[in-house]
């Protein structure tokens, strides 16, 4: 991750000083199958997997900064993997589920870790991409800070988001909470190899 000299300081204090917000939303999205996987892509401390770690098969969290990922390894049933989003250590077609919380704009590369979200992603499986919306002024405020203490984060508007989704074959929807300023991207991997659009249920 770009910013993981930072997120190897603060790691022992993190889940205390950065709140994780209401999962439902995202549980809805995701539809956790309970005998899949999951990945947590830059997961960190693994405080979102550890919600859903009893609603599915297994939970596997993948970060950068080993600092983020020893506080993961206290919690029960998740597995901790060092990884680069952009380059990940898994077989195509790995995972049933991906999320990505509050992380993609910390990516080195987005496109390049999208593109190996659809790669380890399996055929009928869904990417859920949680991220502030940078249409909103607070996040933008939000933004300017990071730069200013020389973060090289980069938000993405939701919809250039949803763009790198379809890009990599997915097919993607956006949904917005004003209330939150959060949004999501939820992808999915047509199943049909004929590459048909087939209905689905969002």
């Amino acid at each position: 991750m770009g910013s993981n000299w930072l997120f190897e300081r603060i790691a022992p204090f993190y889940d205390a000083a950065v709140r994780f917000l209401d999962p439902g939303p995202l549980r809805n999205y995701l539809e956790l199958p309970t005998k899949g996987r999951l990945l947590d892509l830059g997961g960190g401390t693994g405080r979102v997997a550890f919600v859903f770690r009893e609603m599915i098969g297994s939970t596997i969290v993948a970060d950068a900064a080993w600092g983020m990922l020893r506080a993961a390894q206290r919690r029960p049933k998740l597995l901790p993997v060092q990884a680069l989003a952009e380059r990940l250590p898994f077989a195509d077609a790995t995972f049933d589920r991906i999320v990505i919380v509050d992380a993609l704009h910390h990516f080195i590369d987005a496109r390049a870790a999208i593109q190996e979200a659809a790669r380890v992603l399996q055929p009928g499986g869904r990417l859920v991409i949680e991220e502030p919306d940078i249409h909103r002024w607070p996040v933008k405020g939000i933004a300017l800070l990071e730069r200013l203490i020389g973060l090289r984060s980069r938000f993405l508007p939701g919809e250039s988001i949803r763009e790198l989704l379809e890009a990599v074959g997915l097919q993607a929807q956006e949904h917005r909470d004003p209330r939150s300023f959060r949004l999501w991207i939820v992808g999915y991997k047509v199943a049909d190899e004929s590459g048909k659009r087939i209905a689905l249920r969002w």
